[in-house]
């Protein structure tokens, strides 16, 4: 048994696609239509280190807060262009684009997994 088996939370992500841009340009852009991923981890980046801070204050007013998403399987459709929405623990939908990632990592079947690293879009 692996903590990746029974998460506590469930997201829906919004996978990558191919679209036309108006110049005729292939583009990537989220799709539409939503896959629920359930057993998931949403974790708040602590560190303050790094590119980017996990909870930034920009004058009092905004605050931006970084995640980071781990789904059991290494198939889970998440890519770099891709939205996920999550409803937190006191009801609030929050939706995030993908700042870093998607890592999959397949070495063994109790760690099959993937993460990538969510910025809440605001």
């Amino acid at each position: 048994m692996s903590l990746l088996d029974a998460g506590p939370h469930t997201v829906t992500i919004f996978i990558q696609e191919e679209s036309t841009d108006f110049r005729g340009n292939i583009v990537m852009r989220p799709s539409t239509t939503g896959v629920v991923v359930t057993s998931c981890w949403m974790q708040p980046v602590a560190s303050t280190r790094g590119a980017f801070a996990a909870l930034k204050v920009a004058d009092g007013q905004n605050v931006a807060v970084a995640y980071k998403l781990i789904c059991k399987g290494s198939k889970t459709p998440v890519g770099w262009w891709s939205r996920v929405e999550w409803t937190d623990n006191t009801g609030k939908l929050r939706k995030f684009s993908i700042l870093g990632g998607p890592q999959a990592r397949d070495f063994s079947v109790s760690t099959d997994h993937v993460s990538c690293t969510l910025q809440e879009m605001r």
